[in-house]
């Protein structure tokens, strides 16, 4: 007889008579609904999941092997034809590539799936005389989501060990909560099934998961010893979730954690398909509908993701362990609810996917594959029909036709306008938080102002504009040989040197969310496999304006203007912890971990139209600040130093006249000559106010100087062009000798001429036919996916007097 594989296929009752499908619903609006329907969805979906936990391990279709499908115990699930050598070298996991969203929503539609079929065929008749009310509820049901962003606490109904429920006419009856914690069925050891240990960085110590009957959530380090019956046991300690929710908050009067303002960017934020998926980045970010600055790129929905992981799992509780995570019935809650972030974007960004992945220097690519990943990559193990065919990508992309979708998307056909309008009042808090106050403060610092006057394509007068900050942390996935990890920042109070790591001195963490690919010797899971060897890296972006505006309010700090913040965050520091919680010594990941810590600005403009996008310039990296900080010292007067991004044009803070100079520094400079010619340029320019013409437009600038260096054939070209007019005469120089690996260009303004110098030699004098001030500058590489030869983030620094360059 034919092998019949699992059909994954949705639920397929409960739609509406125009193709309308159920919402999948808030877990806590839900289980306190006072609506009957929704009362007996609640008890079905409780005894459904404790059945669905209660089936033996060795069965295909049990709460055990669909969990394992994730991480432990390392086996083929639903592929009966794999041999024992490619079951043995075979684990599902998807993560860190652009593949992570879609794989896992047929994961979670088979959860689903499975709780819906032991409703309708165990459950429900059980007890005939309400088998049709019961069904009627049953076919409108879909699996709740967590909404960790804006309830930053452990469900209601997550957090009771036992319930009593009533069903079909039957006295009250108390049962174990099977949301609590998942318990092995006839109390067998989770080793007895393959579930094994996890150990710690230097090979020391290991945390012992094939002990457990029952999984635990926020141990602490005596709970996690195997030889402790609470860890067999079990232990679950929501208290602590909730203070990891709410410690790592976004410190506002609103009810809102600081995953709320993640979530309010990650929706807001332009980026591709790519940038919004994963953690995943390569070093060129040559994607050519990814965002134009690095630092709006480091924002995605699986970094996100994994802090959550780390907060309920706390160090050594299941879900902060790949391998594990999925035995914790709060996983399937947490992933829920990143599906419905997932479909948000999706609907706020409808053209938005993805053919063909990245081929860069760190691409990922699915078990069993080739190294290309793309939209028809096959997403192992999960099948669309009893025939074995393989769901893809684009078999995942319309959560509508696969029968059901949530509260804020219901009828498929919402506007953005209208989707805006929720994500603003849901999750944006640094904008309420700043329109507040532009409307009940008497003063508002440096660095806040009220637009009183028309702004930007989506916005309106009588908004807010504010300096905002937040922090950058890229590091390799597979560091400590793929165990996780928490990199945590602090900041010294003013007037200490001594870094003390004190709790009230905490300001946010990045969780790695990752596990070895190898496992008592054996490759467990040839994704890790890939990624480690091709040393991932993976970014992370954290908003802190919120906690620079609580220093505020407690006279901590006197505005928001860039001099100050750079003064408050040169007391940042940072240290790495392991999945015990323990300090990792530096000399045991410097090597590996690449860590890079910077800190970004740029200036945020919310409008009090509920259905606007924040407007924003791309911010810059202060170089002053993070692990890359170079130390800047006070200037003499008429000199500034000024951020320069790729990709932008940069306001200079003070214009620049005749007789004057402009400085470029940078950190690199790509030296190896390249295969095909590329384009950096510098142009300095002029900005005419009076023009009222389109500020974002450099055809209405003055080119007064244009710097053009070609890397191939070893040249600077130079050229000019007044606004709206035509380009002069283009020239060319070769700097002898050529450019340094951390350069420095420099361009004096005299009367008739500028004098170009190259790392202190004076190269070319070009003349200067528009004779104005310089205002701005423009930094750019060409063709517009290449990367500047020069660093993207580089220092302009004037002077209005030449005389005074050293």
């Amino acid at each position: 007889m034919a092998y019949k594989y699992y059909p994954i296929t949705g639920i397929k009752d409960g739609w509406g008579p125009n193709g309308q499908v159920p919402a999948r619903r808030d877990i806590d609006e839900w289980t306190q609904s006072a609506d009957p329907k929704d009362k007996i969805q609640v008890i079905l979906y409780l005894l459904a999941l404790k059945r669905f936990q209660g089936i033996s391990p060795e069965k295909r279709d049990s709460y055990f092997q669909i969990a394992g499908i994730h991480g432990y115990p390392y086996t083929s699930w639903d592929e009966p034809f794999a041999t024992v050598g490619e079951v043995r070298k075979k684990g599902y996991c998807v993560h860190a590539n652009s593949l992570f969203p879609p794989w896992h929503r047929p994961y979670i539609l088979l959860y689903e799936q499975r709780l819906y079929e032991i409703m309708v065929n165990e459950i429900i008749p059980e007890h005939p005389q309400y088998q049709t009310e019961y069904l009627d509820a049953a076919r409108t049901w879909r699996l709740p989501y967590w909404d960790w962003a804006k309830n930053p606490q452990v469900p209601k109904f997550a957090r009771w060990k036992r319930l009593e429920i009533t069903i079909g006419g039957n006295p009250p009856t108390t049962i174990d909560n099977p949301l609590y914690q998942f318990k092995m069925p006839n109390n067998k050891k989770m080793g007895a099934y393959g579930v094994g240990i996890l150990k710690y960085p230097d090979g020391d110590e290991f945390i012992d998961y094939g002990e457990c009957y029952a999984t635990s959530r926020c141990p602490d380090e005596k709970e996690r010893k195997s030889n402790n019956p609470a860890w067999k046991e079990g232990v679950v300690h929501d208290d602590r979730v909730d203070k990891f929710l709410t410690t790592y908050d976004s410190i506002t009067g609103f009810p809102y954690g600081s995953a709320a303002e993640l979530v309010y960017r990650l929706l807001t934020y332009p980026m591709d398909f790519r940038s919004f998926a994963t953690v995943a980045r390569d070093q060129t970010m040559a994607s050519g509908t990814a965002s134009t600055t690095k630092v709006t790129n480091d924002i995605n929905l699986e970094f996100i993701h994994n802090n959550v992981h780390y907060w309920v799992g706390g160090d050594g509780g299941h879900m902060s362990q790949i391998p594990v995570a999925t035995f914790d019935p709060t996983f399937w809650l947490h992933h829920c609810n990143i599906d419905r972030l997932y479909a948000l974007w999706q609907a706020l960004n409808p053209g938005k996917w993805f053919e063909t992945d990245i081929q860069g220097e760190f691409d990922q690519k699915i078990v069993g594959m080739g190294d290309v990943v793309t939209n028809q990559t096959p997403l192992r193990p999960f099948h669309k029909d009893e025939q074995g065919t393989v769901w893809t990508p684009d078999d995942a992309r319309d959560w509508y036709q696969l029968g059901y979708t949530y509260p804020e998307l219901k009828t498929g056909k919402e506007t953005i306008a209208q989707i805006l309008e929720m994500v603003n009042d849901a999750y944006g808090v640094d904008r309420k938080q700043a329109l507040k106050m532009a409307e009940t403060a008497t003063e508002l610092p440096k660095g806040m102002e009220i637009i009183d006057k028309e702004y930007g394509e989506e916005a309106e007068k009588n908004g807010v504009k504010s300096n905002d900050y937040a922090l950058s942390i890229k590091y390799s996935k597979f560091a400590l040989g793929g165990y996780p990890f928490n990199i945590e920042v602090f900041l010294r109070p003013e007037g200490e040197k001594d870094n003390k790591f004190r709790t009230e001195d905490f300001v946010t963490n990045v969780f790695n969310f990752s596990q070895p690919s190898e496992q008592d010797g054996k490759e467990v899971c040839s994704n890790c496999k890939e990624g480690q060897e091709r040393d991932v890296q993976v970014t992370a972006y954290i908003p802190v304006t919120s906690y620079l505006i609580k220093m505020f309010k407690q006279q901590q700090l006197s505005d928001l203007e860039p001099t100050t913040v750079e003064s408050v965050l040169a007391r940042m520091y940072w240290r790495i912890t392991d999945l015990n919680g323990k300090t990792v010594p530096e000399d045991k990941w410097r090597d590996t971990m690449n860590l890079d810590v910077a800190v970004s600005k740029t200036e945020m403009s919310y409008s009090p139209d509920p259905t606007a996008k924040p407007v924003f310039d791309p911010p810059e990296v202060i170089p002053s600040l993070g692990t890359g900080a170079t130390s800047r010292p006070p200037l003499p007067a008429g000199v500034i130093a000024n951020n320069i991004s790729v990709s932008k044009i940069t306001k200079l803070e003070d214009a620049v006249p005749t007789n004057g100079s402009i400085v470029f520094k940078s950190p690199t400079m790509k030296l190896e000559t390249p295969s095909r010619e590329t384009t950096t340029g510098i142009a300095l320019l002029n900005w005419d106010p009076s023009r009222n013409a389109d500020a974002n437009d450099v055809e209405n600038y003055d080119i007064l100087l244009g710097l053009v260096i070609k890397t191939k054939r070893k040249v600077v070209q130079y050229n000019y062009k007044p606004a709206n007019g035509g380009y002069g005469a283009t020239k060319e120089f070769t700097p002898n000798p050529w450019f340094s690996s951390s350069p420095q260009l420099r361009v004096d303004i005299e009367g008739d001429q500028f004098v170009v110098f190259v790392d202190g030699n004076r190269v070319q004098a070009v003349q200067r036919p528009i004779k104005k001030s310089v205002t701005h500058v423009r930094y750019y590489a060409s063709p517009m996916t290449a990367e500047p030869v020069m660093a993207r983030d580089i220092v302009a620094t004037t002077y209005k007097d030449r005389s005074s360059v050293p």
